[in-house]
């Protein structure tokens, strides 16, 4: 009885923090229209917390790629992705030192990232799937799904001209538009903190041969064992 209170206990404050998640967005925008009497714009609450939920997943996998050998390959992939994505949103304060600067770098990334990743193949695929099968790997999905699917679907133009017609006022169609990129910007950070924390918490398991006797163990187990 009592773990099943406990479980129940886990379960309900996950689902409180899903609760959050999903209320963040739509807060920030009403403190973007009533307490800053801004639109939901380039400078808005809503786009600054975007950027840095975007800067704290890209920190977080660095963490990862320190802390972990085995995810470096990975981490250090997706650190380059987000910082992508980070750089994209920027495009606005780049674009004051010459249009479209946000290109070059991202260029550079995508190119220096693969290819270093590429070198080892193996490991990165590896540290992906490891990811993929994790629960912050199906939250990250999901939040990739909001902001490169839902996100845009729901911001077409077309959907918006079309269901108010001479009515149409494109501040409606951004504010939909940024909160969804929002939420989903918040489950990638939920998804990155939490796996970057278990990743960092477990023992790093020493790789034998396989000629070996003993089999692999934690390192953590293994130097118990010696002392």
């Amino acid at each position: 009885m009592k773990n099943d209170l406990q479980l129940l206990a886990s379960y309900l404050g996950r689902a409180f923090l899903f609760g959050v998640m999903v209320t963040l967005p739509p807060l920030l925008a009403w403190l973007d229209i009533h307490w800053l009497g801004n639109a939901v714009g380039e400078w808005s609450l809503v786009e600054l917390t975007q950027e840095g939920f975007l800067a704290a997943s890209v920190l977080a996998f660095v963490r990862l790629a320190i802390a972990r050998r085995d995810d470096r390959r990975f981490a250090l992939l997706a650190a380059a992705f987000f910082t992508c994505m980070f750089l994209r949103e920027m495009d606005e304060a780049l674009d004051l030192i010459a249009h479209g600067l946000w290109k070059y770098p991202v260029a550079l990334l995508i190119v220096g990232s693969l290819g270093w990743a590429s070198r080892d193949l193996r490991a990165s695929v590896s540290g992906l799937v490891r990811f993929l099968g994790s629960r912050p790997g199906t939250v990250m999905v999901i939040g990739l799904v909001l902001l490169l699917f839902y996100s845009r679907l729901i911001g077409m133009t077309s959907l918006w001209t079309g269901l108010l017609g001479d009515q149409y006022i494109r501040v409606f169609k951004n504010t939909i538009e940024e909160t969804t990129e929002l939420l989903g910007y918040t489950f990638i950070l939920a998804a990155s903190l939490s796996y970057v924390a278990q990743r960092v918490r477990e023992p790093v398991v020493i790789r034998r041969n396989a000629g070996d006797a003993a089999p692999n163990v934690p390192v953590a187990t293994h130097i118990n064992q010696s002392m």
